[in-house]
């Protein structure tokens, strides 16, 4: 096959052209850190760090998960102290109003005392956390679903759980419904215990220090069922961290470059390609009385 000068001309140009796109490849390497950056470069190490960055994508879901958990069981926990610390004040009334020397009149004031506490209770179990009710179950945007009239306490929520998935195949439930803190007792001792104080019957307010302390039992119990949900999430956190960290090893391995070979490919090719555009320059010049002399 005869060789012309044209082939020549657009071989050498292809020449430079392909010596080009390697060094932009290894600038976009260099500048990157990385060695793979579309399918065509390796595709099965593609296809290797795209299942990771997939696993990756999935752990910070967990994460993310976990840590909107960890806010609503911290946020359970706080309000059941408060629960805890009201049915305590309760008690320390109950113990007043069953001394037999007290009056009628104070046992009144005690009992208004009570009722306060009860209000109390009632706005607690109320409580919002980032806007959503806690305690109605998975009616949510109701925000007050303990209602109190004077007589007694209703819920009006529902008995659902909100769950959190925090590792493959693993939900954990996050909140107390509004049906579980009112079988703790609470407020029927409560109401009980301020009847007993307007009726005067300090017999029947000493049987209410009983049920009081039952009451904390139970809120205790609750409580500590909300401390075991957060001890889940924290240990599948921690879980999580290592196979993080795992996996992004492993993705450096896939497609970090060696910047060091990199540099000294780039050095190489860079050499090469000045020395070939002096070759094209100077063939590009070549007319036809290069070739009648």
């Amino acid at each position: 096959m005869r060789v012309t000068q044209a082939i020549m001309s657009r071989n050498l140009i292809l020449n430079l052209n392909n010596s080009r796109e390697n060094m932009n490849e290894l600038q976009k390497a260099a500048a990157t850190g990385k060695d793979i950056h579309n399918s065509s470069d390796d595709p099965v190490k593609f296809a290797r760090a795209s299942r990771y960055r997939k696993s990756l994508s999935q752990y910070d879901q967990y994460v993310r998960n976990i840590n909107s958990g960890i806010g609503f069981v911290d946020n359970n926990a706080m309000v059941m102290n408060q629960f805890y610390s009201l049915v305590v004040d309760a008690r320390s009334v109950a113990i007043q109003g069953s001394d037999a020397t007290q009056s009628a009149g104070t046992r009144q004031v005690l009992a208004d005392r009570i009722n306060g506490i009860i209000e109390q209770s009632v706005s607690i179990a109320n409580s919002t956390y980032l806007g959503k009710s806690i305690f109605s179950g998975t009616d949510t945007l109701n925000q007050t679903p303990f209602d109190y009239d004077g007589v007694a306490v209703t819920y009006s929520g529902n008995d659902g759980k909100m769950s959190r998935r925090i590792s493959e195949g693993l939900d954990v439930e996050v909140n107390i419904t509004g049906n579980e803190l009112a079988s703790a007792g609470v407020f029927e001792s409560l109401i009980g215990l301020r009847e007993a104080l307007e009726s005067n019957d300090p017999d029947t307010v000493a049987n209410y220090l009983t049920d009081l302390e039952s009451a904390a039992d139970n809120l205790l119990g609750l409580e500590s069922s909300n401390g075991l949900v957060k001890s889940h999430m924290m240990m599948s956190a921690s879980r999580i961290e290592t196979a993080r960290t795992n996996i992004l090893s492993f993705l450096s391995e896939t497609e970090d470059a060696n910047l060091a070979e990199v540099v000294m490919e780039y050095n190489g090719e860079e050499l090469a390609y000045e020395a070939a555009l002096q070759v094209t320059a100077k063939a590009l010049q070549l007319n036809i009385m290069d070739f009648v002399r």
